[in-house]
């Protein structure tokens, strides 16, 4: 979960920043803001393909947020197909988060953006090794239930 929350973190933010505190509005001015735009209906197919994973959450999406999500469905014919299937992933990984995962996510990410550039390049280096024990664990992990598997079966036709 935490290795799927960084990468979202990385990838999406720059889509996805955290506004900044909007002044309270009287709720009569509340009552007469615009409705956030483009409307789900309003995106062409194409859009509404890559924002796919989005489309449950749209209606929450403020247009500031909804216009940069267009951007990116905009960019990604131009994309290499690894990019897109990873856009993808994240879109996905995204739209399960819950409100609260995603504001949390959000902050870590302004956290990580004020840091100097040697802080931030320790921390790419430590999620890189971190991403490496777990692809390490994960292979071990494989090695062992196939190891099980031949001892099961090599005992089974005895």
């Amino acid at each position: 979960m935490a290795k799927t929350l960084i990468a979202i973190i990385l990838c999406l933010s720059f889509v996805a920043p955290v506004p900044a505190a909007a002044p309270a509005q009287p709720k009569a001015a509340a009552s007469q803001t615009k409705p956030a735009k483009p409307d789900w209906s309003e995106l062409t197919l194409a859009q509404q393909i890559v924002l796919a994973p989005l489309k449950e959450d749209w209606s929450s999406l403020d247009t500031t947020r909804r216009k940069k999500w267009v951007k990116v469905a905009d960019s990604h014919p131009k994309m290499k197909p690894d990019a897109q299937q990873r856009l993808q992933r994240r879109m996905k990984d995204w739209a399960k988060l819950t409100p609260e995962q995603r504001r949390v996510a959000r902050e870590k990410y302004k956290t990580l953006k004020k840091l100097p550039p040697a802080k931030r390049e320790q921390v790419k280096e430590q999620w890189q090794q971190y991403q490496q024990s777990l692809a390490v664990k994960a292979e071990a992990a494989s090695q062992e239930a196939a190891g099980s598997q031949e001892t099961t079966s090599g005992s089974s036709s005895q």
